[in-house]
């Protein structure tokens, strides 16, 4: 088998241009400051911590928190928070069970508000439990509205994803679309960032982000806000911070990736390739070049998505 190296700067640039999972991503950019606390409008704010981000709605019966993040983290949200308000928070919807989004709810669960999470979190959380993270109190299997007030947060499930219990969310009435991980904004086709993708459930991320393309659409929301930061280029060649928010197209964008990924490895195993073999003649595929890794604006690096068409084979091969 061959493989191609991994030029240092090509991965840089790789790593800098997506929605980063990391908590560093924040230092690639000099002197940007390591929170940062955005109005989006109509009682809406998103909270930034380093490369992640939550929203948060304020209304004049209480306060709804998404993914508290961290202790500390969750911490520099409450005092954000007071900034704002004096009303206390009254709900922490998580949109997954990864402790890298959900670790921290106590803060919030001490003065009296109430976790809400897809049913699957909780035995997620139950299972591999971390002593920061909360389990809920409210747990829905496909769709829960958190109201207070004239506000709302709508949570919706369409099976696994990145996690087996992900959600997007809606906030009303800002009307803008919440999604964690598995798309970043505002530039949807872009290359995984960890492409093993230990919890994702691949056969579904089609699926996943159409029903998520189809809800947007039937609900009217224009607008996506993203869950990490994410960098982009200057003129000058600088790391500058993406838009914490982009255009609803950002999730097609996404959906068109998995489904085009998965055609290609298919076609290849159809025409007789094993999992093994498939990945090298993909990546030699001069239609996958055009078709498929032209479409990646930035940063493409082929031993990442070796490692991704493997994955994606493997799937394929079991029946998923």
């Amino acid at each position: 088998m061959k493989r191609t190296s991994v030029a240092p700067f090509t991965l840089i640039l790789l790593c800098s241009l997506i929605s980063w999972a990391s908590s560093t991503s924040a230092q690639f950019i000099p002197g940007l400051a390591p929170t940062e606390l955005e109005n989006l409008g109509d009682g809406l704010y998103a909270f930034r911590a380093g490369g992640y981000r939550n929203i948060f709605l304020v209304t004049s019966e209480g306060v709804i928190v998404t993914d508290p993040l961290s202790s500390d983290k969750a911490k520099i949200l409450r005092e954000q928070i007071f900034t704002i308000t004096d009303q206390p928070v009254k709900f922490v919807a998580y949109s997954h069970s990864h402790w890298d989004h959900v670790s921290g709810g106590q803060i919030f669960k001490d003065e009296g508000a109430k976790v809400v999470a897809q049913e699957r979190c909780a035995t997620n959380i139950k299972e591999t439990p971390h002593p920061d993270v909360v389990p809920p109190d409210i747990t829905f299997k496909e769709k829960y509205s958190i109201k207070l007030g004239d506000h709302s947060l709508d949570m919706h499930y369409f099976g696994p994803s990145h996690d087996d219990c992900m959600v997007v969310m809606i906030a009303k009435p800002a009307n803008m679309l919440f999604v964690v991980d598995i798309g970043s904004v505002p530039k949807g086709w872009f290359m995984e960032y960890n492409p093993t993708m230990p919890d994702d459930n691949l056969h579904n991320m089609p699926q996943f982000l159409r029903a998520t393309e189809a809800l947007m659409a039937r609900e009217g929301v224009e607008t996506v806000v993203s869950g990490h930061l994410a960098l982009d280029i200057g003129d000058d060649g600088s790391m500058i911070p993406a838009a914490s928010t982009g255009p609803a197209k950002a999730i097609g964008d996404k959906a068109l990736f998995w489904e085009m990924l998965f055609a290609f490895v298919r076609d290849e195993m159809e025409r007789g390739a094993s999992v093994y073999e498939a990945p090298d003649r993909i990546l030699a595929d001069k239609q996958f070049q055009n078709e498929f890794v032209d479409k990646i604006r930035s940063g493409f690096e082929p031993d990442e998505m070796w490692i991704l068409l493997r994955r994606v084979a493997s799937y394929i091969e079991t029946g998923r």
